[in-house]
């Protein structure tokens, strides 16, 4: 697969994005402008919904007392013109990362009808380092099996069941039904638990890897994996937790950029989960929805460049890395919104310029 390192896409389009403070819902009428916290985009945002999006900046421990590990802020979004989408998307960041860095992929979520949770969750120790030719080939499994649900199986994590991510989804969402019950947030739990038929889990890198492991435990929405999973115990080697399981094949999507370091190994586990689906179609040159198949993947070049740290890793989606466009949009917003299952809209502009490699 050849490298394509001199295009772009500019992408006419409009997306809102917003802000908000602690624990309360913050309204920001499509036309607001706010001496901080402003995004480029926010003048673009009439395309999908003249309604303000609504947003709680919630931390886990307001949820839960017992959390007390990784207490940086959840992300909540919603959008309440939104139409034709009744289900709640959870995205989970990357190792080391908070969903604050994610903020316009959450936004673009929201636009297209889902609640949107960006989870924060323990995500300090980077399993695809510590598992890497360890002689256990359920090494980086076991780690993020005791991610979930905090049930002690590795020596190289410890969570707690409080500060397991169904523990922590759980008690966010009865605190988001009990504090804004207008809001539909009740749809989303069965029983005191998540209904996770009416979830869709996504995440980038290590949560691209929750993400598909949850789709392996239960049945749900959609998996929407960003630059993962990465986990690559032996090179070129599938990991031995990579399989389809509650979740059928068929709602799995991923992208990922081709000059990823970790390529080897997430190419090789996508192959497994869903290459039967197609070859991956490059985003920057293919229009939605990419031939049908199910894993798209970029080589546009990442804001901070090619060469800097985790950069193209990244760029599929984090705020600081992911190519904008001269309108403020994100050049790679088309491949989300199919990978969040938009159907491909009839007379929409696309155009391909020259840029600086």
């Amino acid at each position: 697969m050849s490298h394509v390192t001199r295009f772009a896409i500019a992408v006419a389009a409009m997306v809102g994005t917003l802000a908000g403070c602690r624990d309360v819902a913050r309204q920001l009428a499509p036309d607001a402008t706010m001496s901080r916290s402003i995004d480029p985009m926010m003048s673009q945002m009439t395309e999908e919904s003249s309604a303000p999006l609504v947003q709680h900046v919630i931390a886990p421990q307001a949820t839960d007392p017992a959390i007390d590990r990784a207490l940086a802020d959840h992300y909540v979004w919603l959008d309440t013109a939104a139409r034709g989408n009744p289900k709640l998307l959870v995205f989970m960041p990357g190792n080391n990362n908070t969903p604050s860095g994610w903020l316009k992929f959450e936004q673009v979520a929201a636009r297209q009808g889902y609640h949107v949770i960006g989870l924060m969750y323990q995500n300090e120790i980077t399993v695809v380092n510590v598992c890497r030719g360890s002689p256990d080939p359920d090494c980086s499994g076991n780690i993020h099996l005791e991610v979930q649900d905090g049930i002690d199986r590795s020596s190289l994590v410890n969570v707690t069941p409080a500060n397991g991510i169904e523990n922590r989804l759980t008690k966010l969402l009865l605190y988001l039904d009990a504090q804004y019950p207008d809001e539909g947030w009740s749809r989303f739990l069965e029983d005191g638990a998540p209904k996770w038929s009416q979830i869709a889990v996504s995440g980038q890198s290590q949560g691209s890897a929750q993400a598909a492991l949850i789709g392996k435990l239960h049945h749900v929405d959609r998996v929407v994996m960003f630059s993962g999973p990465p986990d690559a115990r032996v090179p070129e080697e599938v990991d031995r937790w990579i399989s389809i399981g509650a979740t059928p094949a068929a709602k799995y999507f991923a992208l990922f950029h081709d000059r990823d370091h970790l390529v080897v190994g997430i190419r090789a586990n996508l192959t497994a989960l869903i290459g039967q689906f197609g070859d991956p179609v490059i985003a920057e040159l293919n229009d939605p929805p990419y031939g049908g198949t199910h894993i798209v993947y970029t080589d546009l070049r990442p804001t901070l460049g090619y060469d800097a740290f985790n950069a193209p890793h990244q760029s599929t989606a984090r705020d600081n890395n992911t190519p904008i466009g001269p309108d403020g949009v994100p050049l790679l917003r088309d491949a989300w919104r199919y990978l969040l299952g938009e159907e491909p809209r009839g007379g929409s502009e696309k155009t391909i310029t020259l840029t600086a490699p």
